[in-house]
């Protein structure tokens, strides 16, 4: 199984459980989504666990002059995921589910960069769709609430919206599956 193949079948069954569970049970999930910018739980462990990726992919970078620092990331990243959660707590979940899409487009167009199949696009597109949405909510935190008021207003625009992230999650890992 190619790299690939691994990703979107990852990325394909994330979309398909998140999804259903909006598919299934819309009221809720709209409810959910509603509270998710003021849920500070939530909100400090997206946090911690981009901040503690984020200084993984650093001390595995070749820093140059800067070699010698990188024991200092082991005690740098967890104070700042504390100094995060204390300083930056308004909206602090829309802007770290946005660091997230960043940093999840990253292994998503690495595994799609030397694949041979043109259908690799689907997950590259899917790929820059994160990134911009993740640039979106990080820059404009406050209009994920407007955002899911206005496409999530009613359960049948819930279920729409959903039907169609299962659709691209099967979509992706059915082409994980056979394709890739």
């Amino acid at each position: 199984m190619s790299d690939l193949a691994r990703v979107g079948l990852l990325f394909g069954g994330l979309l398909v459980v998140a999804n259903g569970f909006a598919l299934a049970a819309p009221g809720p999930a709209r409810k959910w989504l509603l509270a998710f910018p003021r849920v500070r739980l939530t909100a400090w462990v997206l946090t911690a666990v981009d901040l503690v990726w984020a200084g993984k992919l650093l001390y595995e970078s070749p820093l140059g002059r800067f070699e010698a620092l990188k024991p200092l990331i082991f005690f740098l990243t967890p104070a700042a995921v504390v100094l995060v959660a204390v300083f930056v707590d308004e909206l602090l979940g829309p802007r770290s589910l946005g660091g997230l899409f960043l940093l999840v487009a990253a292994p998503m167009l690495a595994a799609a960069c030397w694949h041979l199949s043109p259908l690799r696009l689907v997950v590259t597109v899917a790929a820059y769709g994160l990134v911009i949405n993740g640039m979106f909510l990080i820059v404009c935190p406050y209009r994920f609430r407007k955002g899911v008021e206005r496409l999530l207003s009613t359960d049948g625009q819930c279920r729409l919206w959903a039907a169609l992230g299962c659709g691209l999650g099967a979509l992706i890992a059915g082409l994980s599956l056979f394709v890739y």
